[in-house]
C-alpha cells in the first residue's frame, strides 16, 4: 500500500464508526507541514496529510492510520 500526496481514500464503515468520519467519505491526502524537534532546534518535515479544519492543523497518515497502518481497517484507495 502506497499512501502518499495526491492518494484519494475512501473511508469505510468500521473506520467511520470507530475514527469519527462519515462513511463513503472520500479524502484525498495532500502535503502537510509539522515541526520537528530534536531536542537542540525544530524542523519543519512534511508528510503525506489531510487538513483538521476543526483543529486547523494537519493530521499525517500516521495520525489517521497508525505507524503501521493498522487502523487502515476497512478503507479503499481509489485511485
Amino acid at each position: 500500500m502506497n499512501l502518499e500526496i495526491g492518494t484519494k481514500i475512501k473511508i469505510g464503515e468500521a473506520y467511520s464508526k470507530k475514527f469519527g468520519f462519515d462513511q463513503g467519505e472520500e479524502i484525498e491526502l495532500i502535503e502537510g507541514f509539522f515541526e520537528e524537534d530534536n531536542g537542540l532546534y525544530c524542523t519543519t518535515v512534511s508528510a503525506p496529510s489531510i487538513w483538521n479544519k476543526e483543529q486547523k492543523e494537519f493530521d499525517s497518515i500516521y495520525h489517521l492510520f497508525g505507524s503501521d497502518l493498522e487502523y487502515f481497517m476497512d478503507n479503499q484507495i481509489i485511485n
